[in-house]
């Protein structure tokens, strides 16, 4: 007797629970808050694999004389010249990853390495700030990688989130983008 006795009791107080949590009226539970928004993003990001340099060839660009080193790259359009951004990695054979514009001393000259983006094109300018020649090449072990981030309508969201300040691990962690 004490054994139904205590199963009874167990039963009652399972289908009494299930009874009183439950609600046969169809009603809906107070919705709960909305959650603030995060960081804007952005899709389509496009990268390239680290590159080779191309041969180079002596030219000047905006008045400046320098090597120049020229990589075919479709993607830049007009919309992400205007309201995108393009960010340009050179890599040493050492495995050293700096952003560009890169400025250093190399045989006692200061010179800078920097991006010069135009339609279907990426240009990579080595100048010397003597403004002497010969213009200084760069080395057969440097590699180049962009990482080109459109833009948003109506704000442009790539030039928002200030990816040129940030490291390039930091970049390639926060897109997504294989290192």
């Amino acid at each position: 007797m004490k054994l139904i006795t205590k199963f009874s009791i167990f039963l009652l107080m399972v289908l009494g629970t299930t009874i009183t949590s439950c609600s046969d009226d169809g009603k809906d539970g107070k919705d709960g808050l909305n959650g603030t928004n995060g960081e804007p993003g952005t899709a389509n990001v496009i990268y390239s694999n680290w590159l080779n340099r191309p041969d180079g060839v002596e030219a000047t660009i905006d008045g400046t004389t320098g090597m120049v080193y020229s990589y075919s790259v479709p993607q830049i359009t007009n919309e992400i010249l205007n309201s995108g951004a393009i960010l340009v990695y050179l890599q040493f054979g050492s495995g050293e990853i700096f952003p560009l514009a890169y400025t250093s001393r190399a045989g006692g000259i200061v010179n800078t390495v920097e991006a010069v983006p135009s339609v279907g094109n990426l240009k990579i300018l080595r100048y010397r700030h003597d403004g002497m020649t010969p213009a200084i090449q760069l080395g057969f072990t440097v590699k180049i990688r962009y990482i080109i981030i459109p833009g948003g309508a109506p704000v442009p969201l790539a030039r928002q989130m200030n990816y040129k300040e940030r490291s390039y691990e930091d970049v390639c962690e926060s897109l997504g983008i294989p290192k």
